[in-house]
Parts: C-alpha cells; structure tokens; sequence
C-alpha cells in the first residue's frame, strides 16, 4: 500500500474504517458521518497491521531516507494530529453508549475526583441504581412522565451524564440512609449535581449536539429551579427546552422507523415539557407548532387502574365504561392542565374587572367552567373518584402503585383547585367591583356552592394523607393545599364559635401538609412560612362585628398574590440573575388602594333576604359526601385601622375582603331587590 494511502487510513474515522469507504477526515466530526446523521469517531491507538505496512521500524526508515529534508517537519505535523486525535476521543467517550451489560465504562470517567467535568465526588455506581430507583418511586410522574419507566434503570449507564447528575440532583433529597452518607449535607451534594448537569447542558445547547438527552436533563433542572424558589431560571430552562423541541420537530409524532421505546421517550419528553410550563403558570399553545393530526401521541400509563370487574356486566354503568376509551391517566393530567394554565392567568389579572362579567358566556371565567367541563366529559369513568374505592386502599396498594396514584391525586388536585380560583372571595370581589348592583342570585348560589364543595374535597384529601401515612412528593399538591388554606383563613372570622373552631382547624391542616412538603421542597417551606405570615397578618387586623364602625380593611394583598400566583411570588432571587440594567429591586412597596365590597350571601330556604339575618349552618361532613355543604361565606367584620399605625408593608386597602353576613353595602343598595328572583 503507498505510504499516503496507509496515512489516510489511519487517519480515517472509525465507521469510514470498517465501510472501507474514503473518509474527508474532517475533524470532530466527518462530512461522511455528518450527512449520514450517524456517530463519527476518531481511535487513537490503533496500529497499522504487518499486512498493511510491514514493521513500523521499516516505515520510519523508508520514510526517513525518502523524505529527509521534510523529516522534522512531518513528524511535528504527524504528533499534531495525534494529539488533535487524542482531545476528540476523551470527548467522544464520555458520550459513547457501553457495550458491556452490568458495567458502566461511560460513568467511570466521572467518578475520578480529578475530572474537571466532575466538580464532586460521584458516588458509585451501586448507589446511583440505589438513588434511580428512589427517582422512579418519588418523582416519575409526580409530576413528570419523563422517561420510559420500564426500560429507565437498564438503559441509565447507557444515557448521557447530563441525565445522571439531574437524577440524582432531583432525587437526592428523597434518599434515606444508608444510600447517602450524610442526610445533612444533601443539600450541598445535590446542588453540586445540579450545577454539573447545568454546565454540561449549557455547552450542549450552545456548541451541540442537543440531543432528547439536553432536553430531559432541562425539564429536570427547571424543577429543581423552582422547588429552590428560582422562577426565572426555572422558567429560561422550560422555555428553552420547549423552544428546542419546536426547532428539533418533538411537536410531531416521530417517524414509524423509531423502535417504540424511542418513540415513547420522544413523545414522554415532549409532554413533560408542556405539563411543567402548564403547572408553572405559562400557557401552551400546542397547535401554533403543528396540525391536531400530527401531535405526539399523550405517553402510556405504566400504573395499574382501579380494578372494576365488581360491576353488573349489563348495568349502565359497566356499558358506559366499556364505551369510553381510556387512554391512561397520565393523558387526563395533561389535558386538564391546559384548564389549570388557564386559570392561571385567570389569577395573574388578580381580579382586574373587564366589560363581561363571570356569568356572561364571553368571560374567561365562563370560557375555562365549559373547558373543564367538556374535559370531564372525556375522563373516563375508570379513574374517577367513585371507582377508586379511596378509603379501602391501604398504604401498601398505595406506595406500589405510586406511578398511577401520582398522577391520579395530581389529577383530583388540579380539578378541584381550578373551581377554587375561579371562586376565590378576594378574586370575586375584585372583578365585581364594577358589577355591585346586577350580580345575579343564582351566580352567588353557584359559587358559594362551589367553594363549600371544593375546598372540601381538597380537606378531606389532605386528611385522608396523614390518615395512611402517605408521603406525597409532588409539590405541585401544596400549591393547590395553600390555594384552599387563604380560602379557609379567610371563612375563619367569624363570630360563630363552632365555624371559626372548624375552618381555624381546616387552616392549621392545610398549613402542616404545605410544611411538611418542605422537608424536601424548599419553595413549599416558603409557601408555609406566607401562608403563617398571612394568618397573623389578619388576626391582628380583625375585629369582631359588634366593635366595627366601618367595613374597610387594612391589609397587605400581596400577601395573597404570592400564594395565589406562586409562581410570580416565589421569584425574590431575580437579582441574583440579572445585573441592575436589567433588574432593580423596589426598596419600598407603592401603595394600591382597591375600594371593593364583599360578596353578599346568596339566599337559602329558612333565610331571610334581610342581609342583616344570621345564617343558619350546615355542619360538614368529609367523610361521607365532601361536598353540598352549605357554609355562609359572609359573617365577619373587619375594622380599618389608620395606615400610620402599622407597618408600611401594609399598604394595601381592601374593602373587607373577608367574608360577613351583616352590611354588604355602606350605600343604600339592596343586592337582592336587583336581580330577577
């Protein structure tokens, strides 16, 4: 073989070698390779055959006395390109899949302690299984549905390392002993992972290949983001991961070609990227990337549903059931969260009146009921609250099953919470300023029912929790748990002993179930501390009924948004992201005076239209109905206090946003006398 033929040979990347095809010999990457989309490596210590080249001592002397007067100069250009060669392999390597079952060679690298890609210690390879499997358990669709559950541990030593530091970032602090060495200091180890799947994923994006692998590793560190309280960068990181699966088509099903567990990881990916933007307040508008036809598949539910063989055969029920086709729970979360984000910028208006009320067809509020409605339409009767035979359920079925009763209290949370914002006092109240004197009687029935009901329900979730000693690691169901805690504080002042008793009690409950998630959710232990803030605030703001001389309140109402809209009122960290021309911190609130009146009660039978009779109550009852409990939402006083003698943190003045069942106007206006009874 000719000297320059055997050069190029060993020159050629490995997958033009075994082809015998000529290989360009670009560097990292061939233009063979490239336009073939396939893997292109380069091997550094491969030697050339006796059959190909002879000895190499007779190579280096032919070559020697051909080319004497070039001999230095060759020989500098010849380690050149070995060194070139060796710099491309480390990098290849660590990206390269092992052949080897059972043993991890693509971790190894990360393991030594002198790696610069490896900022801390890795533990090994036994107890990062340990710490995927606890992934699996605790946060697999809870609430991400982001990998292929099935195939997840087999393949892990084969992902990219990206993957492997947000896992055990993430999961981390669900790890009892003795997987980690010291339960103290998981948090500065989990926020070493953190930061090593962020730079590996940053020079990804910004240098490629991006790969699903980039995409994943974002969705994971977008909810470590926002459970450390960092909505900005939670947010940059679910943009990004979703402006990158537009651009790399994961908004179409993938081609027939794809093995199913490839597809299915496509398709996991790109609706865990949809949900997390959904819970994090931010509409998707799915269809502006592509046609319904062509949407990605919802993924599988790996969990088992509800067994429902006790029903009649030839009932109604079990034919319905049979009618109805079930695509999992994980496709019923999903579709309902486009409801939920929705009513989140419901909540971000934070009460702004418009020209249609909430009873008119035009209004949001009425556009999102019919949206959750046509949606319950579609929920199979199978994963429904009746069928899931809740109270014989022991804590056992529970924790094995947990990647299907995740999503299914996911499910139940989210559809009780959206009727709860859209019912709320203080949002009511606000966006009615404008409508005091026509609100219809059966819209105050309609939505004193749905907040007696539906706090209701969210309660009785929550006790049912502490009753199994389930561990609810979703986060996303404190949010929801601190949404119905400003509803019950707020139903709390009042001067019926037994109802103040009962809804003081509902607080304090929801309140613990919000701490306790933030043993391992640093956000909700922030949420916690508002919603205890909140409670005192008040408390010393109230004054009984009998003592009031005016209705008005003194109280700070973004002590409400930053429970409400969570996502915008977790976000103090801002100045650790932005530099002062793009970012300066307020050092003093700007007052925002809101002059609105409560919500008058609706009338009941038994009840007097005399808005100053007391209402009657209806005790409530969570373990049999949880709901059609009819509590009186207007039965407190509340003073106004001077402005100068609180805290100028204060600065909001509300027009008695607590609920009372005396004087719901200060003018002559008669609520009732207008409508159409």
């Amino acid at each position: 073989m000719p000297p320059e033929r055997r050069k190029r040979v060993r020159l050629a990347c490995e997958p033009c070698r075994r082809k015998k095809t000529k290989c360009p010999g670009e560097q990292p990457v061939c233009s063979y390779c490239a336009r073939l989309r396939q893997t292109c490596t380069y091997i550094t210590d491969r030697r050339p055959s006796w059959r190909d080249s002879g000895s190499p001592a007779i190579d280096a002397q032919s070559e020697t006395s051909s080319d004497a007067p070039l001999g230095v100069e060759r020989r500098l250009g010849h380690l050149e390109t070995q060194m070139t060669e060796v710099l491309q392999n480390l990098q290849n390597r660590e990206r390269q899949p092992s052949n080897h079952p059972g043993s991890p060679p693509s971790y190894s690298h990360l393991i030594a302690h002198g790696n610069p890609q490896s900022p801390f210690p890795m533990p090994s390879w036994d107890k990062v299984l340990d710490i995927a499997r606890i992934y699996l358990i605790y946060c697999d669709c809870q609430p991400l549905p982001l990998f292929h559950r099935q195939t997840f541990l087999n393949t892990l030593n084969q992902r990219d390392p990206e993957i492997i530091y947000a896992v055990l970032g993430l999961a981390l602090r669900f790890c009892p002993l003795p997987i980690v060495d010291d339960l103290e200091d998981i948090s500065r180890t989990a926020a070493s992972y953190t930061e090593a799947a962020r730079e590996r994923v940053t020079r990804l994006v910004l240098g490629g290949p991006v790969e699903i692998s980039t995409l994943q590793s974002l969705c994971l560190l977008s909810l470590i983001e926002f459970s450390n309280g960092n909505t900005h960068q939670a947010t940059i990181h679910s943009g990004l991961a979703l402006d990158l699966a537009r651009c790399a088509n994961l908004v179409s099903e993938s081609s027939p070609a794809q093995n199913h567990v490839t597809k299915e990881e496509r398709r996991r990916c790109f609706w865990s990227i949809c949900l997390l933007r959904r819970l994090h307040g931010e509409e998707v508008h799915i269809l502006d990337f592509t046609s319904q036809d062509n949407l990605p598949k919802y993924p599988k539910s790996t969990g088992a549903a509800p067994s429902i063989d006790n029903l009649d055969p030839s009932g109604v029920e079990a034919r319905i059931i049979r009618r109805m086709k079930d695509e999992g729970i994980v496709s019923y979360v999903l579709l309902l969260s486009e409801t939920f984000s929705r009513t989140a910028a419901y909540v971000k208006r934070r009460g702004k009146p418009n020209n249609f009320p909430p009873w008119s067809p035009e209004s949001e509020y009425s556009k999102i009921i019919a949206l959750q409605m046509d949606g319950e339409t579609r929920m199979p009767y199978t994963h429904r609250f009746k069928y899931s035979n809740l109270d014989e359920r022991t804590l056992e079925d529970l924790q094995s099953n947990r990647d299907y009763w995740g999503p299914w209290f996911l499910n139940q949370f989210m559809y009780h919470t959206i009727l709860c914002l859209l019912n709320h006092p203080l949002l009511l109240s606000l966006n009615l300023r404008s409508h005091r004197s026509v609100i219809p009687e059966i819209f105050l029935q309609h939505s004193s029912d749905m907040i007696s009901s539906h706090t209701t329900w969210i309660v009785y979730f929550v006790r049912y929790f502490e009753e199994r000693n389930f561990k609810v690691s979703d986060p996303f169901l404190g949010y929801c748990v601190a949404v119905v805690a400003t509803i019950e504080l707020q139903l709390s002042y009042t001067e019926d002993a037994a109802i103040r008793k009962s809804k003081q009690e509902r607080f304090e409950s929801c309140t613990k179930f919000v701490r306790s998630l933030g043993e391992e959710w640093p956000h909700m232990a922030s949420l916690a501390s508002k919603l205890q803030a909140l409670n005192g605030a008040v408390e010393a703001s109230y004054v009984p009924y009998a003592q009031t001389q005016n209705k008005g309140l003194l109280i700070d109402l973004s002590r409400f948004w930053e429970i409400l809209d969570y996502s915008s009122g977790l976000s103090g960290t801002a100045n650790s992201l932005f530099g002062p021309s793009l970012y300066s911190a307020s050092t003093k609130r700007v007052p925002e005076v809101s002059n609105t009146s409560p919500l008058p009660q609706p009338t009941r039978i038994g009840i007097g239209s005399s808005s100053h009779n007391t209402p009657q109550r209806t005790p409530h009852d969570l373990e049999s109905t949880a709901q059609g409990v009819n509590e009186n939402m207007n039965d407190v006083g509340l003073l106004t206090v001077p402005i100068d003698s609180y805290d100028e943190q204060f600065s909001m003045l509300a027009e008695n946003f607590f609920t009372q069942g005396q004087d719901f106007l200060r003018s002559s206006e008669d609520w009732f006398s207008t409508g159409n009874l």
